[in-house]
């Protein structure tokens, strides 16, 4: 089975505000009272709308952010690239991100590749990954390639899937900054739980036939580990 890529691997961050931020950073309204959410997709891989307005209700119900919840997205130009590696997707980042965390704002990025992960192999792909503390990629051409068809699930359920399970990683699920209020951890960073958001097929193909009834929740271990650390 294809290894999963995980949340918070080491890497040089942007600015020094950025290298700062962590999971009570996103959950919590001590420090930054309010979120943007930086969206960069290549050209002809644009997240639907139904998408957006389903990560800003999952975000609201979640973090304590009383001055908002906010999005910035736009067009960069497509690279044509069959597959991305990590230090692919890191220079795209430098490249094109347009905020940082400063301010009240604290700031999540994401890059809408139009091709696969360098890491895919055989029947089962990567659909997204969160590579730094602020920082995630979906595959939208692997999304859009298993969405949609007989057996399926819709591009805004797979979209939604995938975009709220990276996130998760940002916000320290599981056990990955955020301390488990009860033991819950699976596969590494991952809830046991298999209905959980943060189940760990959530980033590959291997989720598209869970995913017939809509985008999976996170279970009530997740949450409570959230609120444990600032969320609600």
């Amino acid at each position: 089975m294809l290894a999963l890529s995980l949340a918070l691997c080491t890497c040089k961050k942007e600015t020094k505000l950025d290298q700062k931020a962590g999971p009570f950073d996103f959950l919590s309204a001590e420090k930054y009272p309010a979120l943007i959410v930086d969206i960069q997709y290549m050209n002809g891989f644009q997240p639907e709308a139904a998408t957006i307005s389903h990560l800003k209700a999952f975000l609201e119900a979640r973090l304590n952010k009383p001055q908002g919840v906010s999005f910035s997205i736009s067009a960069i130009p497509a690279q044509g690239k069959a597959s991305y590696s990590l230090e692919d997707i890191k220079e795209m980042e430098s490249k094109y991100r347009m905020h940082h965390t400063a301010g009240v704002n604290i700031v999540a990025f994401y890059l809408f590749l139009d091709g696969g992960y360098t890491s895919d192999g055989g029947s089962l792909k990567t659909l997204g990954v969160a590579y730094d503390n602020t920082s995630m990629a979906i595959f939208e051409k692997t999304v859009v390639d298993y969405s949609g068809g007989l057996g399926e699930p819709s591009q805004t359920v797979l979209e939604s899937t995938v975009m709220e399970h990276e996130f998760g990683h940002l916000l320290g699920l599981v056990n990955s900054g955020t301390a488990m209020r009860s033991s819950h951890e699976g596969y590494t960073h991952h809830c046991d739980e298999s209905s959980c958001l943060m189940f760990h097929t959530v980033e590959t193909t291997d989720v598209i036939a869970n995913l017939l009834n809509g985008v999976p929740e996170l279970e009530q271990q997740c949450i409570d580990d959230l609120r444990g650390n600032g969320g609600k």
